[in-house]
């Protein structure tokens, strides 16, 4: 089992755009991986700040949610997410506040996340957020080794239709590790487009440290009151997805397949509540 665990960690390391290198960028929302990752525009989701920590800004409800994410089909590698978020800050009338935590990996490699964010109205439609928290890295053969990282915001409506967002994450590219060793940064720039209230389009571009910049778009329609379907695509790799939403009441359920041409499919599964 051992020697299985590290050979795929090797393979996933040598294949760009994947799930590699420590403290990097990870994303626990079923919506928006069914949409091809393109969440640094979108809004009202409790799992908006894993995308733009400024996207729960000016929000009128409480959320949370839960996330479970499986690459490939490997267990040693899933993923857990939670988070909760809410606007009741007696300080700022337009403020949010959360707490959100995440767990990557097994007994042999494992990295958690656990972070707090802050996001506000700044001017006008312009809405700012910062999150800040503890990275921890516990492997069989160094310990556990922590670390603190931060990550920054903003989003804008130019219009009733269209949002513009962007954000970095690790933006002080922290250090891990006794041998200098540096989470890697990762930054996002795109929006989302709604032609009408029953569809979203979204595409957004990734930059990861020292790798090429990639396209992350998708879209969402709405077919049933309860239902909504969507679709998407990246570059650098080349990766399709789709996914399914369900919707009673303030519940939901969503569900995401994402393909990858080397390694097969990922699947993400998340449920979320507003109250």
């Amino acid at each position: 089992m051992k020697v299985t665990f590290l050979f795929l960690l090797l393979i996933l390391n040598l294949i760009p755009a994947t799930v590699s290198g420590s403290f990097e960028h990870r994303s626990p929302d079923a919506r928006v991986e069914a949409m091809g990752g393109a969440g640094v525009a979108l809004e009202n989701s409790p799992f908006g700040i894993f995308y733009n920590p400024a996207s729960r800004a000016a929000e009128k409800n409480r959320s949370a949610g839960i996330s479970y994410a499986l690459p490939f089909g490997q267990s040693s590698f899933d993923s857990f997410y939670g988070t909760l978020q809410t606007n009741a800050l007696s300080f700022d009338r337009n403020g949010c506040a959360g707490i959100s935590w995440l767990n990557y990996g097994s007994s042999l490699y494992n990295e958690t996340f656990t972070f707090l964010t802050y996001a506000t109205k700044v001017a006008g439609p312009l809405r700012a957020g910062i999150s800040a928290g503890i990275l921890d890295r516990d492997t069989a053969e160094k310990g556990s080794e922590s670390t603190l990282g931060v990550n920054l915001g903003v989003l804008t409506s130019l219009s009733s239709s269209v949002n513009l967002g962007a954000s970095i994450f690790n933006l002080n590219r922290p250090e891990t590790g006794k041998n200098g060793e540096n989470a890697p940064s990762t930054s996002f720039a795109g929006l989302a487009y709604k032609p009408s209230t029953d569809i979203v389009l979204n595409a957004v571009i990734e930059k990861r440290e020292k790798k090429d910049a990639r396209l992350r778009a998708g879209g969402e329609v709405r077919v049933f009151s309860f239902l909504n379907l969507r679709a998407g695509f990246t570059t650098g790799p080349s990766t399709f997805s789709g996914g399914a939403g369900f919707i009673f009441e303030s519940l939901q359920g969503d569900i995401a397949l994402v393909h990858h041409p080397e390694l097969g499919t990922e699947s993400w599964y998340t449920m979320r509540i507003a109250f």
